[in-house]
């Protein structure tokens, strides 16, 4: 196969994703975009190439995993992400989120207590042509004092509740977004908005992530 058809065959596969989340009910045009802007193949493993516009969980280093192109969409709907002066991820994995988000926002900080996923996505952004994108090796679930208040936090894995640490790094008017429950469980989308200095809590359908642990990770 040449390289035309190589690009060929990528394009389609990427028109299928797309026609795959609008009819999953995404109907975000800046969302849709990000997703046809970013190349899913270069935050894949290459074992798995052939899976990249599939939606599909796919396998990452020490037992993590790369969400499907559904389940970030459904967490990007209702974060809201276009034209956020900065926002927090938390756990990069791939890097791949953090691209689709720096397709929307001005800049996207993220947090991977994994050092060698935090490696990994540092060059996957390189091959991604991403720019905006400023990640860090830390413990997630304390956040980034130094850097805050955030317009947006999103959190890329789930939790059985939001702490308030993350809470209070939010600026008024900032929306958090997380998949709260149970690991083993279905958990639930949760935004909450800051208001002042009250919260607005809503729910927005079921999904199920791996947790998010705290802790730096060494290896073994």
């Amino acid at each position: 196969m040449n390289d035309d058809e190589v690009f060929e065959n990528i394009q389609m596969a990427k028109a299928s994703l797309i026609l795959s989340l609008r009819q999953h009910g995404i109907v975000d045009k800046a969302i849709l975009r990000a997703f046809e802007i970013v190349p899913h193949e270069a935050f894949i493993p290459d074992d798995y190439l052939i899976h990249a516009y599939r939606d599909k969980t796919l396998p990452l280093l020490h037992s993590q995993s790369i969400s499907s192109p559904t389940h970030l969409a459904d967490l990007l709907v209702p974060l809201e992400p276009e034209g956020a002066e900065k926002i927090l991820e938390i756990g990069t994995g791939s890097g791949y989120c953090s691209a689709l988000l720096a397709c929307m926002a001005k800049r996207v900080f993220t947090l991977e207590r994994i050092g060698d996923l935090a490696k990994i996505a540092e060059n996957n952004w390189s091959k991604a042509g991403t720019s905006s994108v400023v990640g860090f090796n830390l413990d997630g679930l304390l956040g980034l004092g130094g850097h805050q208040p955030f317009c947006r936090i999103l959190l890329g894995g789930s939790v059985k509740e939001i702490s308030e640490l993350l809470l209070d790094q939010l600026n008024d008017g900032g929306i958090l977004v997380a998949a709260v429950g149970e690991p083993d469980e279905r958990q639930i989308i949760t935004r909450v908005e800051r208001i002042d200095d009250d919260y607005l809590y809503s729910e927005h359908g079921l999904i199920r992530l791996s947790p998010l642990v705290s802790g730096k990770y060494r290896n073994r």
